[in-house]
């Protein structure tokens, strides 16, 4: 036991005198603060998409579809027909509206032109007959008229005489009337109402046209038929439009990226930067940043670290292709925006 006691008497200085030497020696180090390098180039998920967003096509009128020229995946240019409506009743229309207008035309041509010599010497002619008819009537009348007086002719017949007079001098005035119209010529008003006819059919026949137009859907501009959503022998109603396929222009292609908070100071306009996509491996599409939405908001993208935040606030940048990609890239392909600090 006492052995024992000197044992420990002897190792407690030394145990003592040791932990003394190693905390000396660590105080120098554990006094130094430890700094939390960041790393320098900034990794943001992000999505491809096209610079202007896809658009949903549909019918302005109604009918049925009879056919559908495009299927997805399809290219088309701008113009280019990728549907069309029974047209039948619309070209109808048109076709109306042509004789309309036709009519119309002919019937200004006749206004500012007149009547013809033909017509002249015709109106002439009546007049004169009807004149001659009325002087004979008149004279027959006056006959008559004399003869009743004696009791030759019965009253009934000098009445008679007399109304048949009257109307034979009515006829001669207007057809002197008639012919004293055609020689003064079309008046102005009448020319005009036959320039407002025209006018009138001109716009209906382009209503009619604009009708016929809207059962055929065309392409706004180049792009890639990206889904179709109608088929063939559909109905198509304008009270609740149909969408019959969506496109978009792939020419152009963006990553809208969401930057962390953390690091929204080491972003700018201007910047360039690199992508990349797990389906391409190392490959490196050169990006240039374009855009700042200027608003935070929640994140959108999600890759598949576990260890990622979700509820951090984020800010969307948009960052173009430098050039084309070279590569077919998907709408939607997510692909990471590498950016120097």
């Amino acid at each position: 036991m006492n052995k024992l006691l000197k044992s420990l008497l002897v190792a407690a200085p030394l145990v003592a005198g040791t932990a003394y030497w190693f905390g000396h020696q660590t105080t120098p180090a554990q006094a130094q603060p430890v700094l939390n390098a960041r790393p320098l180039t900034l990794v943001a998920p992000g999505r491809v998409e096209p610079v202007r967003d896809p658009v949903k096509l549909a019918f302005e009128a109604q009918g049925r579809i009879v056919a559908i020229e495009v299927d997805e995946g399809n290219a088309v240019k701008a113009g280019q027909v990728i549907a069309r409506l029974d047209d039948r009743l619309p070209a109808a229309r048109v076709a109306a509206a042509e004789a309309q207008l036709a009519q119309a035309r002919a019937r200004f041509a006749f206004a500012r032109r007149g009547p013809r010599g033909e017509d002249l010497a015709a109106a002439r002619a009546e007049a004169d007959a009807a004149s001659a008819a009325a002087d004979h009537r008149g004279a027959e009348q006056a006959r008559s008229e004399a003869l009743g007086k004696t009791g030759a002719v019965a009253t009934s017949v000098v009445d008679a005489d007399l109304a048949a007079a009257r109307v034979a001098t009515a006829q001669a005035a207007a057809a002197k009337a008639r012919y004293q119209s055609l020689a003064k010529g079309t008046r102005l008003e009448q020319v005009e109402e036959a320039a407002a006819a025209i006018q009138l059919a001109q716009a209906e026949l382009d209503a009619a046209k604009v009708a016929l137009d809207q059962t055929l859907l065309r392409a706004p501009s180049d792009g890639v038929i990206l889904r179709r959503t109608a088929e063939v022998g559909a109905l198509v109603t304008t009270m609740t439009p149909m969408p019959v396929v969506t496109m978009a222009d792939l020419r152009q292609l963006e990553i809208r990226a969401e930057i962390d908070e953390a690091d929204v100071a080491a972003i700018s306009v201007g910047q360039t930067a690199y992508a990349t996509a797990d389906a391409f491996g190392d490959r490196k599409f050169p990006v240039r940043i374009t855009r700042l939405t200027n608003e935070l908001g929640r994140k959108t993208v999600r890759d598949d670290d576990p260890r990622a935040r979700v509820d951090t606030r984020v800010l969307e940048v948009i960052a173009q292709f430098d050039g084309v990609p070279g590569t077919v890239l998907p709408l939607g392909l997510r692909m990471s925006v590498h950016v120097a600090k």
